[in-house]
């Protein structure tokens, strides 16, 4: 910051309550990994985004597909190609006309003053490298309100997005999921990770949320037939337990919150040995880790709070 000086200080750093210091934990982040000479970041704190998925079977890891409905089309569940997990939905269209593929039904949005932004997405790939594809939202009645540009089907998994702005004081209504041929052709897709949000504070496309996608990520009821969603992430360090599992002298490994880690920064942790943290921490920022010599690996877990 420009013209800083050292009577800023005090707002340098944060004071903890007493609330907080009594919070119990309620984020933690496991880790084994090789370290090495050069300073790496065990943790760096970064809430990330948080969002909802309202699509119930969006990875096509359920046998059920019930909630996509066909249209001039035949779709099945395929373990042939996907992009995560075993599964992605397969659509032959029928080569009658464009428009041909799948669309799924959202629950209604409710009634707000506030502006509403539907955003969709999933990914596709061509059973060959032909034929092109589009991801629409539309009204109830399947009436277009917002699209894509047409993709280009290639033999790789390509996301493809859409978003609709809903004015405020709109009457509750439901909406639909749309991905279809943008052109007449008989080249069949394969369809992964597909995801409907309802955001007021943001149109941009989250990145994809299912129950499945790591730590952080839930469901909110049965795996692959429930909505999900992407819970914030730590904010604040509160604790550290950390094994260096070498067992060579030489090889220790140092350890620091905040800053980086090095031989004078950081808490020494000799090979063989478990360091814990035994009173509540409160940083803010890092855990750092590097070692003397070698590539010993460290395990253990970071304990910490949404702040």
């Amino acid at each position: 910051m420009a013209n800083e000086r050292h009577n800023d200080a005090r707002g340098w750093e944060v004071d903890s309550s007493t609330r907080q210091s009594v919070h119990p934990y309620t984020k933690y982040s496991p880790f084994r990994t090789a370290t090495s000479t050069t300073a790496a970041n065990l943790l760096a704190i970064d809430r990330g985004e948080i969002a909802v998925n309202w699509v119930t079977n969006p990875r096509i890891e359920a046998a059920d597909i019930t909630m996509f409905t066909a249209i001039g089309s035949a779709i099945s569940r395929s373990t042939a190609q996907q992009s995560v997990g075993t599964a992605s939905l397969l659509t032959n269209p029928a080569n009658s006309a464009a428009g041909e593929g799948f669309y799924w039904v959202a629950p209604n949005i409710g009634f707000t003053v506030n502006p509403q932004h539907i955003t969709v997405q999933c990914e596709v790939r061509g059973a060959s490298a032909s034929g092109s594809v589009k991801i629409q939202i539309t009204d109830a009645s399947g009436t277009e309100l917002a699209t894509s540009a047409d993709t280009n089907l290639t033999t790789s998994f390509a996301q493809i997005t859409a978003s609709y702005t809903v004015a405020g004081s709109t009457a509750a209504a439901a909406y639909r999921i749309y991905v279809v041929s943008a052109a007449n052709h008989n080249i069949d897709w394969y369809t992964d990770k597909i995801m409907f949000e309802v955001r007021e504070d943001t149109n941009a496309v989250s990145t994809y949320v299912d129950g499945a996608s790591g730590l952080n990520y839930e469901w909110t009821g049965t795996a692959n037939a429930s909505t999900s969603r992407k819970r914030p992430a730590m904010s604040v360090i509160r604790g550290l337990q950390i094994k260096n599992e070498s067992g060579t002298s030489a090889e220790i490994v140092y350890v620091a919150f905040d800053t980086t880690a090095s031989a004078t920064t950081g808490i020494p942790v000799l090979a063989g040995a478990t360091y814990e943290s035994n009173f509540p921490v409160d940083f803010r920022e890092n855990v750092s880790i590097i070692s003397a010599s070698g590539t010993p690996t460290v395990s253990g877990v970071v304990w910490g709070v949404n702040g």
